[in-house]
């Protein structure tokens, strides 16, 4: 039985506190609220699905000195269902920062350390004095035996960009599973980066034509990245910048070569402005604004059907849109929360990206922050044949953000904060077993 809204609202407290700051990592603070401790037969009566953590604080290696601290959606899986995730990181000189990966294996329970963002670019002699290398900010893309990643040297440049020829540039780093060894692709294209003074934020595949494409922060141009030559193919100009309109942080790709690109909002109390879905023809170059208007904040995470027919997208404050491949069209799909809750004016705050169940019926979704009430961590579903949100469980409170990664039982998401700071620290790669 899953529990009504009433119950709900009993299992959290609200505080309404303020958090400490999170010295230049991820949000400004917001309220905590407070979990009540649940009962044996409440715990029975009420979890649907069951779920562990996995931590990895203790594979840093000793002379690593390194404090874990976020993951924003860097996360991926390869042909052998094993689980990669890199976390934002503190170096040790209290300064500089660094994007540590690691690896985990759901069949064995293997865990391992892979290394670090900082140390894989300075074996390719590609580290530049002071440079830090604070976020892989993008999903993980698996092909051909090799996890690529992006990088970015800044947190965010929502607001203005003055500072942003301060900072080197972007590499794209790839993980071989066959060799298990890392390569900074960067190293061999000019100037060391990708993109200069610009960070890679989101990253998908085209498959067909062998590129990456990169989605570059903040501008929005589109890096177009041949990963069997380990050149950049061309860079196409992104939607214009401007100020409060901030770039979203994903790609969605067609067969026929279109890539969709949108620019919304993050704010709250933004999250009734409208702003245009964009296209580009990556073997022309043509970009072109779209019929398609959308609300609720930017793009933050997708999740794409097996056969690649549907892509489904979200916002930061709430938005779930469908888009469908052979047509390229986008369907709203609604605000995503019961519609109980809508009546009663309750609101997502902040989420970070759906994940489709295993059998593909249902999308499932963490928000890390919810208002009126005040909320963290509540598991939702969509239904996707009837189209209707349902709350499923309580899980522990803080930053959820996903990848689109599942295989036959589970779904596999970041997990970091707890309640003394929900927005850093604590970090964790959550594991949702969804089908027996």
């Amino acid at each position: 039985m899953k529990p009504s809204n009433v119950h709900r609202i009993l299992l959290i407290v609200l505080v309404v506190s303020t958090l400490a700051g999170c010295t230049g990592l991820g949000r400004a603070p917001v309220p905590t609220p407070t979990l009540i401790p649940l009962s044996p037969e409440e715990i029975s009566d009420t979890f649907e699905y069951k779920w562990y953590e996995v931590a990895f604080d203790d594979l840093i290696p000793g002379d690593l000195d390194v404090e874990l601290a976020q993951c924003w959606n860097g996360m991926g899986m390869d042909d052998r269902g094993r689980i990669y995730i890199g976390f934002t990181s503190y170096r040790d000189d209290g300064k500089s920062e660094d994007f540590v990966v690691f690896r985990y294996d759901p069949a064995s329970g293997e865990r391992e350390f892979l290394g670090t963002f900082q140390d894989v670019a300075a074996a390719n002699n590609n580290l530049q004095e002071g440079e830090s290398i604070p976020k892989g900010h993008t999903r993980m893309i698996f092909v051909d035996g090799v996890m690529y990643m992006g990088s970015q040297g800044f947190h965010d440049f929502k607001r203005e960009i003055d500072d942003l020829p301060n900072f080197r540039g972007s590499h794209i780093f790839a993980y071989d599973t066959r060799n298990e060894t890392w390569l900074d692709l960067s190293a061999s294209l000019p100037g060391g980066v990708v993109t200069e003074h610009q960070g890679i934020v989101g990253l998908n595949i085209l498959r067909k034509d062998g590129l990456l494409v990169g989605l570059a922060h903040p501008y929005s141009d589109l890096v177009l990245f041949d990963y069997k030559t380990n050149q950049v193919e061309k860079i196409l100009p992104g939607i214009p910048w401007e100020l409060g309109n901030p770039l979203s942080r994903e790609v969605i790709v067609a067969p026929s070569g279109n890539i969709y690109n949108y620019r919304g909002t993050e704010e709250p109390f933004q999250r009734r402005e409208r702003h245009p879905v964009w296209v580009y023809n990556s073997r022309t170059g043509e970009k072109k604004q779209t019929e398609y208007n959308m609300t609720n904040g930017f793009w933050i995470g997708q999740t794409e059907t097996r056969d690649g027919s549907k892509v489904y997208v979200t916002t930061v404050n709430g938005q779930l849109y469908e888009f469908a491949a052979a047509a390229e069209s986008f369907k709203d799909l609604g605000y995503m929360l019961p519609a109980e809750d809508i009546d009663n004016g309750r609101l997502i705050q902040f989420q970070y990206g759906p994940t489709l169940s295993p059998d593909e019926r249902k999308i499932l979704f963490v928000p890390s922050t919810l208002e009126k009430p005040q909320g963290s961590g509540e598991l939702y579903e969509y239904e996707i044949a009837t189209g209707k949100f349902s709350f499923v469980q309580q899980l522990p409170i803080g930053i959820y953000t996903a990848a689109d990664l599942r295989d036959e039982h589970n779904i596999y998401l970041a997990h970091f904060g707890n309640q003394g700071n929900l927005w850093v620290g604590n970090v964790r790669l959550m594991v949702i077993t969804v089908s027996p």
